[in-house]
């Protein structure tokens, strides 16, 4: 997908224009893969109140902050999580360079592909193990096997490599909201260096925008020049839940106006979306749409029904993604 859809004119040097369908440029309908229908005339009808200077819904550029979750929102989190997927990879690396870790969980685990063993892990319990497992090395070490990881693998389903998996309609939302000047952040459990490490050639989403689960780093030097160790410790509060709330103010001072998410992971952070004094945009993913991806509804179905109850707009993939992937074309 080209990633320059739209037009990146700042439009707040002038009266908003806007007729709800198109970018300014006419280059192609904005939200082009989204069907028409209640969830796409909200978005295209919330972007115009709170980009329009003559509107009294109007918000600055500067408070128009968008955060996005990443696995299952803006790339397909099944069958496994990618980062999962890195993992078992690196630990089984890791027994191959040394046998005797064969023996020793989570890597015995890892090895055996025991699905019981990692069944009876919280969320929390499984990221502390993958984050730290990639703990104590150098940061440029694991920028360079997270780049490998990239370069020799594909989605075990789709046989694709792992960066086209990201849905094209959450694509075209991110450009159509980077068009209207969102600043655009990734608010993800995940592990914030890998994210960031295809969070630009993915999504178009700086680096400094990716806020995730991360480990202490260190500053060393080595052989006079300064460089980065990770260390063997996770920087408090874990990305998920609350975490994700806590972590935005940290990062970004101040509460997002739109957010999507898709699963119970990320109500706190629908939730913290939603202010009484101006216009806001709580989106949630469903995943019902079991020909072109994965229907499931596990671990979201908390999120499911608050949705219903306030009022956020559920998005069907069925319903309202005209395509889901780029390689569907």
């Amino acid at each position: 997908m080209n990633k320059q859809i739209y037009n990146t004119h700042n439009r707040d040097d002038q009266p908003f224009i806007h007729d709800g369908n198109h970018a300014s440029d006419g280059s192609e309908p904005a939200l082009a893969s989204w069907r028409d229908g209640p969830t796409k005339r909200a978005i295209l009808q919330f972007v115009e109140q709170v980009t329009d200077r003559n509107s009294p819904t109007y918000v600055a550029p500067a408070k128009r902050i968008a955060a996005f979750d990443n696995d299952g929102t803006l790339w397909c989190e099944k069958p496994s999580y990618t980062q999962e997927l890195f993992i078992i990879q690196h630990f089984r690396h890791c027994v191959e360079a040394d046998p005797q870790l064969r023996e020793v969980q989570p890597y015995k685990a890892f090895w055996e592909n025991d699905r019981a063993y990692f069944k009876n892990l919280t969320i929390q319990e499984l990221g502390v193990i993958i984050i730290q497992a990639v703990s104590s090395s150098l940061q440029a070490d694991y920028e360079a096997e997270i780049h490998d990881f990239f370069v020799h693998n594909q989605h075990p389903t789709y046989h694709r490599p792992f960066t086209e998996t990201a849905y094209v309609p959450m694509l075209e939302l991110v450009c159509y909201l980077q068009d209207n000047a969102f600043q655009v952040y990734i608010v993800t459990g995940g592990d914030t260096d890998f994210v960031r490490s295809v969070s630009e050639i993915m999504y178009g989403i700086p680096r400094s925008h990716v806020i995730g689960t991360s480990v202490e780093i260190k500053l060393d030097v080595r052989d006079g020049q300064p460089i980065l160790a990770r260390q063997n410790k996770i920087i408090e509060p874990f990305n998920e839940g609350t975490g994700k709330a806590i972590n935005m103010h940290l990062h970004i001072g101040q509460r997002p106006i739109l957010s999507v998410g898709n699963s119970d992971g990320d109500i706190d952070m629908l939730h913290f979306t939603t202010h009484p004094d101006h216009p806001t945009l709580p989106l949630l993913i469903q995943h019902d749409d079991d020909e072109r991806e994965f229907a499931y509804d596990t671990g979201a179905k908390k999120a499911q029904e608050m949705a219903r109850e306030r009022g956020w707009h559920i998005i069907s993939m069925k319903k309202d993604f005209q395509r889901v992937f780029a390689f569907e074309d």
